[in-house]
């Protein structure tokens, strides 16, 4: 028998989850508090945070006490991050700013997830050898996690753009310096920030530190247009590649399949699908 990939359960096999008090309680209060801090800064009226925050067990217990073996459609955390707005008096998100909070919920729960030890070297020794790894958990992911390969130049850094000011679309926060998690500032500003490593798409904005902060502050003067939004999107959600006609065909030609985004409706020629890519960017 070859074996061709291996599956790991998240949690207890590849991550460890200390939270504060040792309880599945106190780790949903820390996703909430996220989602707290984030509608409180679009400024709407919420109850105090201490009240607010004591409906974030009831939500996800409640959630996972009504579901059964033949319905698993409300174990993701965008009808959470939902609930509980709705408990706290807000109805009226658009799908941006849920899949803003929903990365707030998150970001709050990661704080106390670390790899076991070994883990990493795992991982790593496997994919040497060219195995497949697939991932299950039980933690309150939407679906499965979002990727596309993207091609460099201007693919890369329009994935960039698309990134950044995601919470400026969502209005999380009035520029895309201003959002706390993003790369933003010390791309364009130049904060120092020890988790990036600067890519050589990156680096080659300019000879300097300042041309190259120059530079990629001017790709934000312009926002991306709806075309290049929805493409992006798209390609995300499908799985599909970003990127211009030779490495679409490439890829394809290597995996043996498709890499595009998936067409709606009639199938669309090879021709006016590279059309597409061409002109998006």
């Amino acid at each position: 028998m070859t074996v061709r990939g291996v599956i790991f359960d998240m949690g207890g096999t590849l991550l460890h989850y200390s939270p504060p008090g040792q309880d599945w309680e106190a780790m949903e209060k820390l996703g909430a508090q996220g989602v707290y801090y984030y509608l409180k800064a679009l400024d709407y009226e919420l109850p105090p945070e201490e009240d607010a925050l004591e409906e974030a067990w009831p939500v996800a217990r409640d959630m996972w006490q009504s579901i059964n073996e033949d319905d698993v459609s409300r174990i993701k955390l965008g009808y959470q991050v939902t609930e509980l707005a709705r408990r706290w008096g807000v109805t009226d998100l658009e799908p941006e700013q849920l899949e803003a909070l929903a990365e707030a919920y998150m970001k709050g729960i990661q704080t106390i997830v670390s790899p076991l030890e070994g883990a990493v070297e795992t991982l790593e020794a496997l994919r040497e050898r060219n195995l497949r790894i697939g991932l299950i958990s039980n933690t309150l992911w939407e679906g499965r996690y979002k990727s596309a390969l993207v091609d460099t130049e201007t693919y890369f850094l329009n994935c960039h753009r698309y990134i950044e000011s995601n919470p400026v679309r969502a209005g999380m926060a009035p520029h895309e310096a201003a959002y706390p998690w993003s790369s933003h500032a010390h791309y364009a500003m130049g904060e120092p920030n020890p988790l990036i490593t600067e890519h050589a798409v990156y680096v080659a904005l300019g000879a300097t530190s300042e041309e190259r902060r120059n530079a990629y502050r001017e790709l934000f003067r312009k926002s991306l247009s709806a075309e290049a939004l929805d493409y992006i999107r798209k390609a995300t959600q499908s799985g599909a590649a970003l990127g211009g006609e030779p490495f679409l065909q490439r890829l394809s030609s290597e995996l043996g399949r498709s890499v595009r985004v998936p067409p709606r409706g009639r199938p669309v020629s090879e021709a006016a699908d590279s059309r597409v890519s061409r002109k998006l960017f």
